[in-house]
Parts: structure tokens; C-alpha cells; sequence
């Protein structure tokens, strides 16, 4: 019998192993299964089929049968939860519009999932197949894109609901704040009048920074230009981190009403961080983790090892370490936190960067998981597989090769897998840390105020002490 036959002479059959709705634990500290109350620690990866080009066209390309075969592969590793990407032009070609095609897609999705035991964190709509016009003239802020937004949301919370092969919504892949959009004049204005109420205290908040023709109804906007403590600057960060904050709680609240049943989060990138940037401000994305907890029910941060190389040199795989290690104390609110993205790659050289073995891969990889267990409840790799068209490390990033064979990460974690009991340890007491500076402060004194912070983590961590080892495979003593 042919794969595609296996495939659709299941569906409708066996559902696969009893799944649970997963809620955050009530202390904040990992998850727990709804209706028996155990611990789960999402285990997993990033997954697209990795031969249908680069971005992924992951639904105009959807092949079930392919799809059932990957997952197989996952469950046999361990994986217990994948994140998936829903396309912006695939499933909503307008505003108004959620196609079924592309929902019924989803459906077979949602299936295969279940039965194969795998939890998915389904990430909301992204330009990987094209990107709509109705995200013009303003994505993040234009009522236009607010709205459609509102439509989608709706139409997948209501058919989704109580689904317990869903672990959680993701509202977006890495969002970052532009700089500025023209349209935001009048809304910065009214920003600083319910902040600041009349002239002669934006006045004295502001000093001389306020020119003499400039009221609350005309005041500019700061250049993209590093400038420690200026208050019209650390004001204008504010005002992106407030629109950001505006988009985040809509949809949450949208959600919430049609599908109270599903967790909730945001796939911040790692300069989310503010106290790591590389020059102008606006590198700061303005979507804040730690002002934007209170809408969410865990929070999800990307990571890749952005300080130099880790095999250049050993400053430089410790600095690695450090900033992720800060990274994720970061985001510590007293909800969970999870790794959603992080990863390496291995067997190869690609574009613009040196080769590496898959040997020094699995211990990259290795090494950020351990670094990280007493500060992340979840860990999500990327990619599932080797991506042959990709342009960025993709090409060689997967636990497994294009073909599905096992690379050294696969054995490792899946032995990961067999001991989620004992991964994750208790986080200590995190040390506060003022970050506000940091939104304004050029490149020297941010590096000087990420070291400081890195201490502080640091300290708390080795007061902690060593967690507990595991035993990792290797393809020699795997059974």
C-alpha cells in the first residue's frame, strides 16, 4: 500500500494517543495538562517540509502524505510539540476573506498532529507565500490590517476551539516595530497629551529638548540616532512600544472571546532584549516581553548565536552563552518561558559562513540546552530538517539531513526527550535590573550595561548549582 493510501485510510480512524488541553501551571513554572493535571514540557521543533522551496511555501505545496511521513519521523525523536507557520496570502487573500481550501489544509494538519502525539504552536499569518495588500500603508498600526486580523483570528478560534492538538496560538513570528510611519503623527501627539497632560509639564519633563515652537500638538519625532538619556528619544521608543502593545492586546482579546480554551503567545526575536543592539535604535524591536506578559500566557523568545562565532574561539562561545542566558532571564515575568527558536548548523557550509561538522552542531546545541534548563519550561528547535534551498543556515540546520537521516542532534535529543522529567529546573531569583537606559544608549555603554547584567544572571545561576546530568545517545551506543 502506497504512503498516500496509508494516509487517507486513517483518517477518520484511530485518533492516536489521548491528548489534553495544556495550560500554564497557576505558580507560573512550566505547564500542565488541563484534565490530569501532569506536567508538560513542549519538546520539539520548527517544522516545514524542508523540499518545498525557500521561504516555504508551505500550503500552496501542502502534501499530506509527506506531511504524515515527517511527523513519524518527529514522534519517533521525541517531538512533541511543533510550531507551524500560517501563510498571511494563503489563508486570507483579503481582509474579509479566510479561504476554506487553506483551512481544510490546516484540518489535515490538525489531524495528522494528534495522531501522531505532537502538540502544535500554530504562529499567526506571515509573508512566507506573499504578503497581502491589505497590511499597506501600516501593518502593525493601519485599521485596515487590525482588522483582518480580527477576521482571522475569529474564523481559526471558533473552528479550533477546544482542539487539544493545539497547544497554543502564536500571534507572530519575530515582530519588529518600523521606525516611524507619517500616519503615526497624530497618535504620537495624543500619546504625550494623555502623558504628560499639558505643555508646561512636557516642558519640564523634557527640558531643553522641547524647542520653542514645538506644543503637544507638533512635536517631532526623534532622529534614528543613539543619544543616552534624551527624552524625546527614550519618549519615542515608548510610543512604539505602546502601538506594539495596542496590536498584542486586540488580538488577544479577540482570541479570548471565541477561544478561551488555547494558550496565547508572541514569537519575540532576540532583540526584544533591549540591552543588545547593533547601532541605531531603531534595532530595538519595541515588542517588550516584559510589558506585554500581562496578555499572555507564556512567553516565547528566539535565539541564534549572534556574538561571533562559537567555534572561532572560546570568548566567543561564552559570550554566546552569556547573551543567551540573558536573553531569557529577560523574559521572566512569572509566566513560563520557552525557547521557541534556537539552533545551529552542521555537515556543511552555508552561504557567507564557515563550514561545520554535524559533530559541532550537536554540541552547540547540546550546550544551549543546558545553559538553559533552569531559565526556559520549553524548547523548540529550528529546523526539523536540512532545507536544500534555503539562503540563510536553514540549508544545513536540522536535526535530520534533506533526506530524513539522522544527523548527531537527532540521537541527542531524542535522549533529551526520554528525561523531560528532570530537564527543567527550578529558576532562582533573578536579579532586577533597571533596562529603560538601554532604549536610548549607544553602543558602548549598552555593552557595558549587558555585561553588567550577564553578571548579575550569571551569579544567580552558579548560586544555584549544576543540574542534573543526563545521558545523551550518540549514533554508536543508540539501541
Amino acid at each position: 500500500m502506497s504512503l498516500i493510501a496509508i494516509v487517507l485510510s486513517t483518517a477518520g480512524c484511530s485518533l492516536g494517543p489521548k491528548m489534553d488541553l495544556v495550560a500554564a501551571a497557576p505558580d507560573g513554572n512550566g505547564f500542565v495538562e488541563v484534565e490530569s493535571g501532569q506536567a508538560f514540557v513542549p519538546w520539539g521543533t520548527n517544522y516545514y517540509d524542508p523540499n518545498v522551496g525557500w521561504p516555504p511555501q508551505v500550503w500552496s505545496q501542502f502534501d499530506q502524505a509527506h506531511v504524515a511521513q515527517q511527523f513519524g519521523i518527529m514522534s519517533s525523536l521525541g517531538v512533541n510539540c511543533a510550531r507551524v507557520f500560517l501563510a498571511a496570502a494563503a489563508f486570507q487573500p483579503d481582509a474579509e476573506t479566510v479561504d476554506e481550501a487553506a483551512l481544510e489544509k490546516l484540518d489535515a494538519l490538525v489531524k495528522i498532529a494528534r495522531r501522531s502525539g505532537i502538540r502544535l504552536i500554530l504562529t499567526g499569518p506571515d509573508h512566507w507565500e506573499g504578503e497581502p495588500a491589505y497590511w499597506k500603508p501600516d501593518r502593525f498600526a493601519g485599521e485596515q490590517a487590525l482588522k483582518a486580523l480580527d477576521n482571522f483570528w475569529t474564523v481559526l478560534g471558533q473552528r479550533y476551539q477546544g482542539e487539544p492538538a493545539i497547544l497554543a496560538w502564536d500571534l507572530l513570528n519575530e515582530p519588529n516595530m518600523p521606525w516611524s510611519r507619517e500616519s503615526w503623527r497624530s497618535p504620537w501627539h495624543a500619546w504625550l497629551q494623555a502623558k504628560y497632560q499639558n505643555q508646561a509639564a512636557l516642558k519640564t519633563a523634557w527640558g531643553a529638548e522641547l524647542k520653542a515652537a514645538e506644543t503637544l500638538d507638533n512635536v517631532e519625532i526623534p532622529k534614528d540616532t543613539a543619544d543616552a538619556g534624551n527624552p524625546r528619544l527614550h519618549d519615542w521608543q515608548l510610543f512604539r512600544e505602546h502601538l506594539a502593545d495596542r496590536w498584542v492586546e486586540r488580538q488577544v482579546r479577540v482570541l479570548r472571546e471565541v477561544d478561551p480554551t488555547h494558550m496565547i503567545t508572541v514569537g519575540y526575536i532576540q532583540w526584544s532584549y533591549p540591552v543588545v543592539r547593533a547601532g541605531d535604535p531603531h534595532l530595538y524591536s519595541a515588542f517588550n516581553p516584559r510589558r506585554q506578559a500581562q496578555w499572555l500566557d507564556f512567553i516565547s523568545i528566539h535565539f541564534y548565536p549572534l556574538m561571533g562565532r562559537p567555534f572561532g574561539s572560546s570568548s566567543g562561545w561564552e559570550k554566546n552563552i552569556d547573551y543567551l542566558q540573558s536573553v531569557l532571564a529577560y523574559c521572566h515575568t512569572g509566566k513560563p518561558v520557552v525557547l521557541e527558536e534556537y539552533g545551529w548548523y552542521g555537515g556543511g557550509t552555508p552561504q557567507g559562513r564557515a563550514f561545520l561538522t554535524e559533530d559541532q552542531q550537536g554540541r552547540w546545541l547540546t550546550a544551549e540546552v543546558e545553559a538553559t534548563r533552569r531559565l526556559a519550561h520549553g524548547w523548540l528547535s529550528w529546523p526539523f530538517a536540512d532545507t536544500p534551498e534555503a539562503t540563510d543556515m536553514s540549508v544545513f540546520g536540522g536535526m535530520v539531513r534533506y533526506n530524513l537521516v539522522n544527523k548527531l542532534w537527532a540521537w541527542r535529543f531524542r535522549s533529551y526527550s526520554k528525561a523531560l522529567a528532570v530537564l527543567p529546573q527550578p529558576t532562582p531569583e533573578l536579579p532586577a535590573f533597571d533596562f529603560q537606559p538601554s532604549l536610548t544608549a549607544g553602543l558602548k555603554d549598552m555593552v557595558s550595561r549587558h555585561e553588567e547584567y550577564v553578571g548579575l544572571v550569571k551569579a544567580a545561576l552558579e548560586q544555584a548549582g549544576p543540574n542534573p546530568k543526563i545521558e545523551l545517545e550518540t549514533p554508536s551506543n543508540s539501541p
